[in-house]
């Protein structure tokens, strides 16, 4: 039987259900964003694919070339002090300044683990042009500049429910990465500065669901980094009521069970056991583990069966494996994870997961149909989340020297049920497919039509490119009845 989770109502989302001046702001923006953009930067964009279509190429150098390429496209794009950067792409549903953040606060943790795992021994970035890239610099002008109310790249006044909440994780994730280097080269003035905007996430609201999680983490690198202790156990308390048992979270009382599990919820946790251990570690060094005992099984050499919200995300697929090693589980060994680490990157960006410096909006190329409409042009880099467990701990936890071993599917035949969240598992080794079939609906509502994964109208593609806001169908598969999911990802054609 499942757990039943107290819920309430769900608030009114201000950016859902926009008003004349919320719409005259999204405008206002977007031509904003017209005026700064800068063109595409795909300089690199056939060099980044041809290197991981090499099987035997060194997953290390692989990962730093990766590195490398996004950090260069991110000194083109950015602006006002690096603390915006206008991508290239489909907008979300937010203002275009807001996405322009996101093109900051999501590709900064990628620069930063570089900085953390290279900074002490005095390594220059480069980008694949060789043109240098101060990491420390980027940082520094970043947090000054979006935190000063006087700068114009100030990153604003933060209200309920705000996206800032969401992306104010992972700014002061990078703080917490880059504290020698950074946060204790700030004067005093310089740290109130930086202190003040983060400590706005004390007093808003955010929806009931795995964006507990985002101030919880604003709040832990606090204390870290000056003793104050702010952090809301109420919030991380109702992040535990989403769990379900066998390692599985579900995305709020009423939302699903899919891969924010892997990207959302226990990318999130592994950071907040690393920045203080003293959290909660037994339980979430046990549910990671006993997350990766099952999930292991999902990964093949080509695809995964993708099922939920947001699968342009899908590099960050092997995130919480890496995790789970770094954390000593007994689930799998290193050479399993690296295996499906290497294998997931490079069957999707020998694909084309990567142009114009960023992650495209889809699966392999752009895929209008798989962008959500809270996603951005940047929103993608959340892809980069498996990278960056790698680069963090890839040499203290064995990654990179692990020789890679056969996944699961490439050994033989299984099948299993995942009973927390009602669905059967079944790999076949033959053709290494794996299946997942969920044994419960998600919705009354069944026909063959509303299955489809649909197209924005011209009438909705006109409106986004006027006002600068998303209007996309949702095609979140699980909530229009389709229970079967292949890691050949033909539901996705």
């Amino acid at each position: 039987m499942s757990k039943i989770i107290s819920a309430a109502p769900r608030p009114k989302i201000p950016y859902e259900h926009p008003d004349a001046g919320m719409y005259f702001k999204l405008f206002k923006e977007n031509i904003i964003r017209l005026k700064n953009r800068k063109p595409a930067y795909n300089k690199h964009d056939q060099q980044i694919r041809d290197l991981f279509q090499r099987d035997q190429q060194d997953l290390k150098y692989q990962c730093e070339q990766l590195v490398s390429y996004v950090a260069e496209a991110f000194n083109h794009y950015a602006l006002w002090d690096y603390s915006h950067a206008y991508y290239p792409g489909r907008p979300s549903q937010q203002t275009a300044r807001t996405d322009a953040l996101e093109g900051v606060s999501r590709v900064l943790p990628t620069l930063a683990v570089w900085l953390h795992a290279n900074g002490r021994e005095g390594h220059v970035l480069k980008g694949l042009d060789g043109s240098v890239i101060d990491v420390v610099k980027i940082l520094k002008q970043a947090f000054l500049a979006g935190t000063d109310p006087e700068h114009p790249g100030y990153w604003g006044e933060l209200h309920d429910y705000d996206q800032r909440v969401c992306e104010s994780a992972d700014l002061a994730l990078v703080l917490w990465l880059s504290k020698e280097q950074v946060w204790d080269s700030f004067n005093c003035g310089q740290q109130t500065q930086v202190l003040s905007w983060f400590k706005q996430v004390n007093h808003c609201q955010t929806v009931d669901n795995n964006w507990h999680l985002f101030p919880l983490t604003v709040q832990v690198v606090i204390k870290s980094l000056t003793g104050e202790d702010c952090v809301d156990q109420t919030k991380y308390q109702r992040v535990k009521e989403f769990y379900v048992g066998d390692g599985w979270f579900r995305d709020g009382a009423k939302g699903n069970y899919d891969y924010y599990n892997a990207w959302g919820f226990f990318y999130s946790l592994y950071w907040l056991d690393q920045i203080d251990p003293h959290l909660d570690r037994q339980f979430i060094h046990q549910s990671l583990s006993d997350f990766a005992a099952g999930y292991r099984y999902f990964f093949t050499p080509q695809g995964m069966p993708f099922f939920g919200r947001s699968a342009c995300y899908r590099l960050a697929a092997s995130a919480p494996l890496l995790a789970a090693v770094d954390q000593g589980s007994d689930a799998l060994t290193a050479g399993e994870a690296r295996r499906a680490f290497h294998c997931n990157l490079r069957y999707f960006i020998a694909n084309g997961a990567f142009v114009n410096g960023a992650p495209t909006q889809g699966l392999f190329d752009d895929d209008v149909r798989l962008v959500d409409n809270y996603s951005g042009p940047a929103s993608s880099f959340w892809s980069l989340r498996a990278l960056n467990i790698a680069v963090y701990c890839g040499d203290r936890s064995g990654l990179w020297q692990a020789q890679e071993t056969p996944l699961p599917v490439e050994q033989e035949d299984f099948s299993f049920a995942l009973p927390t969240i009602q669905a059967r598992v079944m790999g076949t080794a033959a053709t290494q497919e794996v299946v997942v079939i969920f044994q419960s609906e998600y919705t009354e509502l069944q026909s063959p039509l509303l299955r489809r994964l649909i197209k924005p109208t011209w009438v909705d593609c006109l409106s986004e490119k006027i006002t600068g806001r998303a209007k996309r169908p949702k095609n979140n598969l699980l909530r229009k009845g389709v229970t079967c999911y292949s890691s050949k990802m033909s539901h996705f054609f």
